[in-house]
């Protein structure tokens, strides 16, 4: 694994990216968003692994020079407080994918489209969740697992893995994999499927 990554995330629908840099880009599309799977279109993003923090940020600052007309606003979904309101650039994916193929000639771990990259950062999680599950729910009864607060946040966190093709229920606890499951048939269900 790299040491830092410089990402480009697109949103969903739109022409318009972030570009940063980030030791864990999985825990950095969490500070933008709880359902940042839903924000970003994470198959159409891109990873630049590099060796070093400082040799990621020299790309990074390159960039935003390079793209400075381009600059958009930070959309108002994004939470001020993930910070980097500046990086953000509409009409820009071009240039960006065509600057990738170059960091990949030059012999960089480049993820172009990065979905297996996501779904295998995703993996390396499966052995935690059983356990962030249980501390999650402590003390919630099964019975009363889907209508506690702390079911929207075990929810948010799951709907991740079948976003991007993943399935994770034997990483569960049973109670909380049955639950899953009926609230995805539900879900399913309401939107017509």
């Amino acid at each position: 694994m790299a040491a830092c990554y410089l990402y480009v995330l697109p949103l969903l629908h739109e022409d318009l990216a972030k570009v940063g840099i980030s030791v864990d880009p999985l825990a950095r599309v969490r500070a933008f968003s709880r359902r940042y799977y839903e924000s970003f279109d994470l198959p159409r993003s891109i990873l630049v692994g590099f060796d070093s923090v400082r040799e990621a940020r020299r790309r990074e600052t390159g960039l935003h020079r390079q793209l400075r007309q381009w600059n958009a606003v930070q959309p108002l979904t994004v939470p001020a407080v993930a910070g980097g309101h500046t990086e953000w650039y509409r009409g820009a994916s071009t240039i960006l994918q065509a600057e990738a193929g170059q960091d990949r000639d030059r012999g960089l771990d480049v993820h172009l489209p990065a979905g297996d990259w996501w779904r295998a950062r995703l993996r390396q999680e499966q052995g935690l969740l059983y356990e962030w599950c249980e501390q999650a729910l402590q003390g919630v009864s099964p019975d009363a697992l889907r209508t506690s607060v702390q079911w929207s946040v075990v929810v948010d966190m799951l709907d991740a893995w079948p976003a991007l093709g993943l399935d994770l229920e034997d990483a569960l606890p049973v109670e909380v994999a049955i639950a899953y499951r009926e609230y995805r048939r539900a879900w399913r269900h309401a939107l017509g499927d």
